[in-house]
């Protein structure tokens, strides 16, 4: 009984010492460093099929702005042959994406930088999920910079001048928010 009383004693204390702690750590950043809204389940399939459609022998997949990590884990376990480098500003999301990777055994770059001063001339796909204002410099930089061919996906937020060759919607009537979860494929001429 004793045993079993210092096994909970344990347990609780590792929750109010490492499990609450990161918890608000999280919430903090998120408060005060952006969104942190995930790829839902189902965009990630449907960006999954759209990649598969428009490149199959796609191999080196960025996820610009990628927050905690979660569609770069999803996506590298329903594409494992994929080189993917996920890159965000914020150290502790990194951290957070890091320790994930480790403990599902996948193997992902996680990177700690600016995305606008990324390069990004061997990416076979680049992907987005970032907010509207970010949208015409990464506009700029990826037509400048991505070789010809390569595919660029971005979520809810699109380019204003590029003009999408597809638009993938995973919500039809679901949402208020127009695009919400919508796919803007292009591909870089």
């Amino acid at each position: 009984m004793i045993f079993i009383t210092y096994i909970l004693f344990f347990l609780i204390l590792g929750f109010f010492v490492i499990v609450l702690p990161l918890f608000l750590v999280l919430t903090i950043e998120s408060l005060f460093r952006g969104h942190d809204l995930p790829t839902s389940r189902r965009a990630m399939r449907a960006l999954a099929s759209t990649i598969q459609r428009y490149n199959p022998t796609a191999k080196i997949f960025y996820d610009l702005g990628c927050a905690h990590g979660t569609l770069s884990l999803r996506l590298k376990k329903n594409l494992p042959c994929f080189e993917i480098t996920a890159i965000d500003n914020s150290a502790i999301r990194i951290f957070y994406a890091k320790l994930k990777s480790k403990t599902l055994r996948r193997k992902i770059n996680f990177q700690k930088r600016d995305i606008f001063t990324t390069d990004l001339r061997n990416a076979d796909v680049v992907y987005a999920y970032l907010w509207y204002d970010h949208m015409p410099i990464l506009e700029k930089k990826l037509q400048k910079e991505l070789k010809q061919g390569a595919l660029v996906i971005t979520n809810t937020s699109h380019f204003q001048d590029w003009q999408p060759t597809e638009k993938v919607v995973t919500y039809p009537k679901v949402s208020k928010t127009p695009d919400f979860e919508t796919l803007f494929v292009y591909v870089k001429k």
